[in-house]
């Protein structure tokens, strides 16, 4: 009888050493991955320079700054500038406030700051969701869901569809990146708050639903459909209506009606436009389009190592994690709403004119698939730890690990990844120079602008600058007030 135990002893810890080894050797690769996705997405970062919207949108509070060189001052031109915009043209405050304070304000050096601060909010936003997903309702051991998350933010960042504005464009951050990223963080504090019912994180989770509906109302409106059908879920199954989901449903609301009722509103919206909701409705159907980059080759990668892990979590774990393990009603609805959620107004005339957006449908499909894939390895996985050899089991998924991995690096040298990967891109551009001779170019046009003792500056137009000024006499004259100069393009 002891030397049965003792036998079954060891083959448990042959079987958790096993996994733990699978577990490490997928981290590593992930890491690996992760390391050379964004090493060069962050590398360009330090050649971002301000651009468009940057200068009429700061000139304010950068007026303000060289004045007093006062933070608080800073914050106080922020908010009446917002104020003033609230009025007269833009009801989505918070936005604006956010985008009146661009690092422009401080100089064109100051401009890198802006890519590390979309990388902070989205990982922030990201790992309060996998958290909330894959540990909480998962219960995926935790090395797992560090190797997720870092798979997951690897693959949204090198296949984002739009990466000049979505990374490194501070109007593109300020109005669609952050505030995704708070959406996410704060429907992840609601799901916990689901979880441990601890008031701390509905509070948190209320604040949140706030301040995102002061800043997108088109997020804002499915922030505050998902708190209702939260809200309803839980009298449903408690059969009652005294419930505190009501207070982060009244926060959205709230958010949502400042942003829609606010008197510069009516300037955007002239005759011949599309109405408001005219506007959703296109959303809604633009929403049901699928991104090129989600066929790519190496999303297969991010999938089957997907697969494996998930496979693998649920495969070893505990029978009391398997009793814990349960369908989660309102985060599976959290990822529907967060598909229609990623859509900013595509269509803002009748004449068909697309708005610049943060394309994020990309990311939302991308948790779709993730959370459908973990179902279904998770479901196989429990079904097989009954029916089959667990060692068999073991070496056939480590088989599949292994084959996965040699065909996704040979996936990344085809002409589909190079061509969507912004990782790539950015590499080559590295490479070549294209991105230096960009940044010496924006540099000259920075010291002759500030240092010229004349009034009129004359600038030549340049190629790999097309943004950085245009034709328009509203565009000339925004950077005019920006430098106090007068900018006259030479051709």
């Amino acid at each position: 009888m002891m030397l049965h135990r003792l036998m079954e002893q060891l083959k448990n810890n042959k079987k958790r050493v096993f996994n733990h080894a699978a577990q490490i050797i997928i981290l590593l690769v992930v890491i690996k991955y992760f390391y050379d996705m964004i090493n060069p997405i962050i590398k360009v970062a330090q050649y971002s320079h301000p651009t468009m919207d940057d200068y009429w949108m700061t000139t304010y509070v950068h007026e303000q700054w060289l004045e007093n060189h006062s933070v608080l001052g800073f914050i106080a031109a922020a908010f009446r500038y917002a104020i003033g915009i609230y009025k007269t043209w833009d009801g989505n405050f918070l936005s604006m406030f956010i985008t009146s304070m661009s690092p422009a304000v401080f100089g064109d050096y100051a401009y890198s700051f802006t890519f590390y601060f979309m990388f902070v909010t989205f990982c922030t936003g990201s790992l309060a969701a996998m958290y909330a997903i894959l540990y909480r309702r998962f219960r995926m051991p935790l090395i797992n869901c560090v190797s997720m998350t870092m798979l997951f933010i690897a693959f949204f960042m090198n296949f984002l569809v739009n990466a000049g504005e979505g990374l490194y464009w501070w109007p593109g951050v300020a109005n669609y990146t952050l505030f995704f990223g708070m959406f996410m963080f704060a429907h992840s504090m609601f799901a916990l708050y689901w979880e441990s019912h601890r008031k701390v994180f509905l509070v948190v989770a209320s604040i949140f639903m706030f301040l995102v509906g002061l800043g997108n109302p088109f997020t804002s409106l499915v922030s505050a459909c998902l708190c209702a059908y939260e809200a309803a879920f839980t009298i449903y199954e408690k059969r009652t209506a005294k419930t505190l989901n009501w207070i982060p449903l009244a926060c959205a609301v709230v958010g949502l009606i400042i942003v829609v009722a606010a008197p510069g509103n009516k300037s955007r919206m002239p005759i011949g436009h599309l109405s408001v909701f005219e506007t959703i409705k296109g959303c809604f159907v633009d929403g049901t389009k699928f991104i090129k980059a989600m066929n790519k080759p190496p999303m297969y990668f991010y999938y089957g190592m997907t697969a494996i892990i998930s496979f693998w979590s649920f495969y070893g774990c505990s029978d009391g994690r398997e009793r814990k393990f349960k369908l989660p009603i309102p985060v599976s609805v959290l990822l529907l709403c967060l598909y229609y959620a990623s859509f900013s107004p595509t269509k803002y005339t009748q004449s068909g004119y697309s708005g610049r957006v943060l394309d994020t449908n990309f990311f939302v499909m991308m948790t779709m698939f993730t959370i459908i894939i973990m179902y279904l390895c998770a479901w196989v996985a429990l079904w097989l730890k009954g029916r089959f050899n667990k060692a068999a089991v073991n070496y056939a998924v480590g088989f599949i690990a292994v084959c996965t991995v040699i065909l996704s690096v040979k996936t990344l040298k085809k002409p589909d990844y190079l061509n969507t990967s912004v990782a790539s891109m950015a590499a080559g551009a590295l490479q070549f120079g294209t991105v230096q001779e960009y940044d010496r170019i924006l540099d000259e046009r920075y010291e002759e602008l500030v240092n010229s003792p004349y009034w009129d500056v004359y600038i030549t137009r340049a190629p790999y600058v097309p943004m950085f000024y245009h034709d328009d006499d509203s565009s000339r004259q925004a950077i005019a007030d920006y430098y106090r100069k007068n900018v006259i393009i030479a051709e």
